[in-house]
């Protein structure tokens, strides 16, 4: 995106001087004179009595007559008017040419002695299929070439100005073919702009360069509305988008001229207040499109040139506000809006029927639209450059600052992580005891039984477990209080501990009063062995308490795996369990042990 001022600067004046070159070569005389005649035109304003036989009754006297060579121009007026121009004889094909797309209305009366000859209708009003002549102004053979009268009724919303004029097929063909050539250098650059800022924003997803390229596309359908091309090559099947085509498309473009300001002076960081106005310029033109798509151009076209007129003041004085805080693209900016706006006055003044002058109001703001849409996207261009530029530089700044930030950081993550890896394993543990007795919880239980009864089943050795409750524990917690209790469950805890000498087997808390000892690689015998010690230990143990030294009881069941006895260790549990559940009812201080045996043994 690295943009050359000079390149820029000298495609922008190639191609204004094409457009004015062709323009100028429009209204300049070719190397055979033209066989166009400009008649004396004679109108006046219609009544509720005007009909066209009383017309053709009416004496010379009634009739006014426009200036020598000049258009008509009675400017924005819903009075309907009736013209009369008279065509003298000649021997070749000769054309009626009204050089205005705008007009709503039009009734050709060609008339001869009193009788009329054939009769024409067309205008925005009626389908473009419907003109003699498919051309974007209003052309219409004379049907005879003896001499005669034609009456013209018109009629418009519009501004009420065309240029009346006879040529020859020829001739009219020849002379305007600089013209065609024009608009068409015109809309072409337009297209362009189209989509390079199109595919600009496809490759920056800089939105500023999408509102650019929807800015542009509406500004290229407004002139196509004004200018006619549009209803003859774009809608020519639609009289109702013909009808509000300014109001709907005006609407849009200046909806996105803000958003182009927005994002060419970037009002959002150097001016709040211009942005807040900016934004309500949005919302109002978002409006106006909506309700353009209801009411009538008539009605609706004052609010929307006023408003424009507003509007585009406002976003001249945004760039002259930013410019002279000496934002560069402000500058731009505002020669690009100053040119299109002066050339809108001048159009404005034409339309109005202040000036005549159709070079001037059908070339003037073709070329400044060229001119404003080449320095606006120049701008944009030089903004996004500028803009890049700087975030590689503050990139850079930040790589350089993310560097050392980086090594700094690598050496404290490091110590985190250490940290952080002690507190995990002492998290795991903490989350594998039991917060009482310190004896490995219920839930790491669960986890290792089923490792050592998988283990046991494939190494075919015994597996043995004991489950240990303390007799007669609930009265002696409501005795003596839970404090007592808790002091007990905690000796008892050291004690089994102590009796323990395998590093394999492992004594947990089960739940309450419960524990469980776990003794892989152990026989019946061995097993019955290790619950008496714990069964004599126990009993002959003095607990030291708050309340005083006191002695307790446990009931134990036992239950011996081996291979092919057990299926699932949830089996061996429910065994010891059971177990333990007839060493209680046999009178506690018990032990009672469980030992299937295959029916080999």
């Amino acid at each position: 995106m690295n943009v050359s001022w000079g390149r820029w600067v000298t495609l922008v004046l190639l191609l204004i001087i094409g457009v004015a070159v062709a323009a100028v070569k429009a209204q300049s005389t070719p190397p055979k004179p033209p066989q166009v005649v400009k008649p004396t035109i004679h109108y006046q304003a219609e009544t509720n009595t005007t009909t066209l036989l009383g017309l053709l009754q009416q004496p010379a006297a009634a009739w006014q007559q426009m200036p020598a060579g000049e258009a008509v121009s009675f400017g924005y007026t819903p009075q309907a008017y009736w013209f009369k121009v008279s065509v003298g004889a000649n021997d070749a094909d000769r054309m009626l040419y009204l050089g205005y797309p705008l007009l709503d209305s039009i009734d050709v009366y060609f008339v001869q002695a009193g009788q009329v000859l054939s009769q024409v209708s067309m205008g925005d009003q009626y389908p473009f299929a419907q003109r003699p002549i498919h051309n974007k102004n209003f052309v219409v053979p004379l049907p005879t070439h003896a001499a005669h009268d034609i009456y013209l009724r018109v009629q418009t919303e519009s501004s009420l100005r065309f240029p009346l004029e006879i040529w020859s097929p020829l001739q009219f063909m020849e002379f305007h073919q600089y013209q065609v050539a024009a608009t068409g250098l015109y809309f072409g650059l337009i297209l362009c702009m189209v989509f390079y800022n199109l595919f600009t924003y496809l490759v920056t997803r800089d939105r500023s360069f999408l509102n650019y390229s929807a800015y542009t596309l509406s500004v290229g359908l407004l002139m196509a509305g004004l200018d006619g091309v549009g209803y003859q090559y774009l809608w020519p099947w639609s009289v109702w988008i013909q009808d509000r085509i300014v109001t709907m498309i005006g609407s849009i473009m200046i909806l996105f001229a803000t958003l182009v300001t927005m994002g060419v002076l970037q009002t959002k960081q150097h001016s709040a207040r211009l942005h807040r106005v900016l934004r309500f310029f949005m919302a109002l033109y978002g409006v106006i499109f909506l309700l353009s798509l209801i009411l009538p151009y008539a009605v609706l076209i004052p609010f929307v040139l006023g408003f424009a007129v507003i509007c585009c003041g406002f976003l001249l004085s945004c760039g002259i506000i930013l410019w002279r805080r000496g934002l560069i693209y402000a500058r731009i900016y505002t020669f690009a809006l100053g040119g299109l706006l002066a050339a809108i006055s001048v159009n404005s003044l034409g339309y109005l029927g202040l000036f005549e002058s159709v070079f001037v109001q059908r070339y003037a703001i073709m070329a400044a639209s060229a001119f404003e849409v080449l320095l606006l996207s120049w701008a944009l261009a030089l903004r996004f450059n500028e803009s890049r530029q700087e975030q590689l530089v503050l990139k850079e700044q930040l790589n350089h600052q993310l560097e050392d930030m980086v090594t700094k950081r690598t050496q404290e993550l490091k110590q985190v992580m250490l940290r952080l890896q002690k507190a995990n394993q002492e998290l795991e543990q903490k989350s594998n005891e039991d917060g009482l007795t310190g004896l490995y919880n219920r839930r790491f239980l669960n986890q290792e039984f089923k490792r050592e009864f998988r283990r046991s089943m494939r190494s075919g050795r015994e597996l043995t477990l004991i489950m240990l409750d303390i007799d007669h524990f609930k009265p002696l917690n409501d005795s003596h209080g839970h404090l007592v209790g808790d002091q007990i469950l905690i000796e008892l805890a050291q004690v089994l501990r102590q009796l323990l000498r395998r590093a394999s087997d492992t004594v947990y808390r089960y739940g309450g009063e419960e524990f469980v000892v776990l003794l892989p690689d152990t026989d019946e015998i061995g097993a019955r062995d290790i619950a008496m010690k714990i069964a004599e230990k126990v009993r002959q143990h003095a607990f030291d308490t708050d309340q005083g030294e006191m002695r307790i009881t446990v009931s134990m069941g036992v239950a011996v795996a081996r291979p092919g006895v057990y299926d699932q260790p949830t089996q061996l549990l429910a065994a010891a369990d059971e177990a333990l559940y007839r060493a209680k009812a046999a009178g506690r201080d018990q032990i009672r042990v469980v030992a299937k045996r295959l029916a080999s043994d």
